[in-house]
């Protein structure tokens, strides 16, 4: 049987989270949780965390999520019993039963099928769609995936590195998706593999003052929060400089999706000026080069 050690970032939990790791530990020989330098007192739920059978680190200062996962990842792989993969969460995700043996199966499938495996993401994402990228000897490829819900080999972390803390948050997902490709590895689906993830927070929209309906129900959009939007654009930059020869496509489509998206919440989405200041002060930090935890 593989073994699968969790890692999970959190910052700023809530309680919810004490219900993601209960159904987590069902599921993985471990799970590692890393606190990211959070800004309310996180003691009590890190405390009922260790209760329920998790190991807790925590980061003296708010790194970013690429930092909490590589903290937590290089705790395991410096232990003398190395599982056979990771699995990477944020701190809102769910998991549905037999989601991880559902990777771990395709994960065995693929290496049997002699596809060069990167990493395995569920088949769905509630409320995301999932990218596909063809078929491989029968078996399933994936596009991007998102960071949550990941299983990655050990061997794939030990030749390639872990996640590019300088990205901070935003991207990271990509960067790894990016180097997995550079260096000849795929990324597989997991067909019957589900994941809960929050995305985002929806919002009613509205154009001139007045609530947009579509069939006599309040047309709602998503945004992120508002500060993410300088990570989500900055970034975008930063990883054009970084890959942009060798997948230009890759990087055309996600400029045009951001700047697409940025255009509605900007028209429809309250709190524009602020999302707006934010992907702006993105764009010009990643122009010049700046990575790391926006200064100030």
């Amino acid at each position: 049987m593989p073994s699968t050690v969790a890692i999970v970032s959190l910052f700023n939990p809530s309680d919810g989270v004490l219900a993601n790791a209960a159904a987590l530990l069902k599921q993985v020989d471990a799970v590692v949780v890393v606190d990211d330098g959070s800004t309310k007192d996180p003691a009590r739920i890190l405390g009922e965390l260790v209760n329920l059978g998790c190991r807790v680190e925590r980061l003296a200062e708010n790194s970013g999520i690429a930092a909490a996962l590589n903290a937590g990842i290089s705790s395991v792989l410096s232990s003398a019993a190395k599982p056979d993969y990771i699995l990477t969460m944020d701190q809102d995700s769910l998991l549905d039963d037999g989601y991880v043996a559902a990777l771990e199966a395709a994960a065995s499938a693929a290496v049997g099928a002699g596809v060069p495996l990167g990493m395995v993401a569920p088949g769905s994402i509630r409320g995301l769609p999932v990218r596909r990228a063809g078929v491989m000897n029968g078996i399933q490829l994936g596009g991007e995936p998102i960071q949550s819900g990941l299983l990655i080999p050990v061997p794939v972390l030990e030749r390639l590195g872990l996640f590019q803390s300088s990205l901070f948050i935003d991207g990271v997902d990509s960067e790894f998706y990016l180097r997995c490709t550079s260096n000849g590895l795929r990324a597989v689906i997991a067909p019957d593999a589900a994941l809960d993830h929050s995305l985002g927070s929806p919002a009613t929209a509205k154009l001139f003052g007045r609530e947009l309906s579509i069939g006599g129900k309040p047309l709602k959009i998503r945004t992120a929060a508002d500060w993410r939007y300088y990570y989500l654009f900055r970034n975008r930059i930063l990883l054009a400089r970084q890959y942009g020869r060798r997948f230009s496509l890759w990087i055309l489509k996600g400029f045009l999706a951001d700047y697409r998206h940025l255009i509605i919440v900007t028209l429809l989405a309250p709190g524009r000026k602020t999302r707006l200041a934010n992907a702006l002060g993105g764009i010009r930090d990643g122009v010049r080069g700046l990575s790391g935890r926006r200064p100030g």
